[in-house]
């Protein structure tokens, strides 16, 4: 079963290098994936970057890891600017979240048009806990891709046994040759017919647009909804608290009234700032970009 497999991984490593090139602005080749059984459970990784793809047509998920130090320097591509080799602040790491679901997303729908569903409702999320992934035992692909200059990165593909035996058949399907049709009918014995030549209508290559130094590639993920949580305060209460609540009652945050708020992208904190007033509306403004975390 997982052999049948094997050419629907290879199609999704060529799609995930073809996104990947654009947004890195080069060339990216994937090489040929090699195959791995294992019964374990995919855990958090933090030297790797994981999403969980769902393909709601075919009702099946599979599981993308990405090498955080790569992908780090893939950043780097895209922002035009070389880095210090450190670890990501706040803004490079939502660039990362948005990349990498929209590589794992192009990589669904390639699997989803090669096994003939739907790529309708195609959702990748980056996964924060372990128990976002399918259950084990695991098919696992894994291939490189070239960005040249030296720089190559590891992508693996996971899928649980319900992928599986869902996409044997499918794959199967894909894999058998064209059907034998009837010959055209031939000329009379002994007649030649006269072939014409055929003419082509001229065309010119299309050109690539060179993105302007410090804008490499990032329109692509310029469009890309991002949800913004401004959060006053927290605190931890027992339930015993919080089913006594009632209108009135008054519970203390964990910050001071003289303390900016924080600003949170998809989750992840990017800046800290004041409360404001614009038009009878609350509004914030922003004091400090990629704050140090000195809080949980």
């Amino acid at each position: 079963m997982p052999d049948s497999l094997k050419p629907l991984a290879d199609a999704m490593f060529g799609s995930a290098a073809s996104v990947l090139g654009a947004l890195a602005g080069r060339t990216v080749t994937a090489g040929k994936s090699s195959r791995t059984e294992h019964d374990g459970s995919i855990r958090i990784d933090p030297e790797a970057v994981a999403t969980v793809t769902r393909i709601p047509s075919a009702d099946l998920a599979f599981v993308c890891r990405y090498p955080k130090r790569d992908l780090a320097h893939v950043v780097e591509l895209m922002l035009g600017s070389p880095g210090d080799g450190g670890e990501l602040d706040a803004m490079q790491l939502s660039i990362v979240h948005e990349t990498v679901a929209q590589i794992s997303s192009a990589m669904g729908e390639q699997l989803a048009g090669a096994t003939r569903h739907s790529a309708q409702g195609i959702d990748s999320i980056v996964a924060t806990e372990a128990s976002a992934f399918p259950a084990p035992p695991f098919v696992t692909f894994s291939a490189a891709l070239d960005l040249g200059d030296g720089f190559k990165t590891t992508l693996t593909l996971d899928f649980d046994v319900l992928a599986q035996h869902r996409l044997a058949p499918e794959a199967a399907k894909s894999a058998q040759p064209p059907p034998v049709f009837a010959a055209a009918k031939q000329p009379a014995r002994g007649r030649v017919e006269e072939g014409q030549p055929v003419a082509f209508t001229p065309m010119a290559p299309t050109p690539v647009r060179t993105a302007a130094p410090g804008q490499a590639n990032l329109d692509l993920v310029h469009d890309v909804p991002l949800e913004i949580s401004a959060v006053l305060g927290q605190t931890e209460l027992s339930l015993r608290e919080v089913v006594s609540m009632q209108t009135g009652s008054v519970f203390e945050l964990d910050k001071l009234s003289t303390e900016p708020i924080d600003l949170y992208v998809n989750k992840i904190l990017i800046a800290r700032g004041e409360v404001v007033v614009v038009d009878d509306k609350f509004a914030v403004k922003i004091s400090e970009l990629n704050p140090v975390v000195d809080r949980i």
